[in-house]
């Protein structure tokens, strides 16, 4: 009777999965980098693509499953990438040609462009990052670039809400020194505030104090959490992509209990 007691109790610590000694760890995420490009006077493509091809299914499913979405395509191997690649390459020239070929050659702009990068930015055995960028552009003063940054738990291939306690002073204030360290240019340099205010839409210092946070979600690195303001979000173009790290030590009080689980 003992030995039967013994074993349920085993297999209840199996089934818990992340926390208990005896919980298998999980795969590290292989990938396979898989690159196109094509340019001419019409178009340029760049596509780079870091395709998980071994790891426990459900973490690389999911990463599959999102990459597909940020790509808005059905890719199944690496070697999709260049089919993608051909058939966005053939989608840019047409518009390109739909717009300019009615206009004098010195009317014309520059080629249409799209770049796409997806790659591993970062994993522990209990989640993953995925970085993402594309920049494109079709007429105008300048192109557009977007990062964002996707953090998936491995146990079950989920995005895991990160920060708990958004509305804190607390937490403006690490935002604020974030800011301050990127305009600075190292995270252990800083500025005045009125100084960085002239990077930002804010006018007045006060305002600093209750910068909000970026629209995307924060995304974890090996050491911290990242934060990432888009273009316009913040601050004009010519400030670029506002991106700053607050390590784990000080961002620990605002995180939920799903990512403190993670980041232990």
């Amino acid at each position: 009777m003992r030995r039967i007691y013994l074993t349920i109790t085993m297999t209840v610590l199996l089934l818990a999965g992340g926390h208990c000694a005896f919980a298998k760890k999980s795969k590290t995420i292989e990938v396979e980098t898989a690159k196109f490009e094509k340019s001419d006077s019409t178009a340029e493509v760049s596509v780079l693509v870091q395709w998980p091809v071994n790891g426990d299914k459900i973490i690389v499913d999911s990463l599959r499953h999102h990459i597909n979405y940020l790509l808005g395509d059905e890719l199944n191997r690496p070697d999709d990438v260049k089919a993608y690649g051909e058939s966005l390459f053939e989608s840019l020239s047409l518009d390109w040609h739909s717009v300019y070929d009615e206009m004098e050659p010195e009317e014309r702009l520059g080629a249409f462009t799209r770049y796409y990068e997806i790659t591993l930015e970062a994993q522990t055995n209990r989640y993953v990052t995925y970085f993402y960028r594309q920049h494109e552009y079709q007429g105008g003063i300048h192109g557009y670039t977007t990062d964002v940054g996707f953090t998936f738990r491995k146990s079950d291939g989920k995005q895991i809400k990160l920060l708990e306690n958004t509305d804190s002073p607390e937490l403006a204030q690490l935002v604020k020194e974030g800011i301050k360290s990127f305009f600075a240019g190292a995270p252990d340099k800083t500025m005045s505030d009125e100084e960085v205010l002239e990077f930002l839409f804010a006018s007045e210092a006060e305002e600093l104090d209750n910068i909000p946070l970026p629209l995307n979600a924060p995304y974890l690195s090996d050491t911290g959490v990242v934060f990432l303001y888009t273009q316009y979000e913040i601050a004009p173009y010519s400030s670029g992509i506002i991106t700053f790290e607050v390590p784990f030590a000080k961002i620990l009080p605002f995180l939920t209990k799903e990512a403190k689980d993670m980041i232990k």
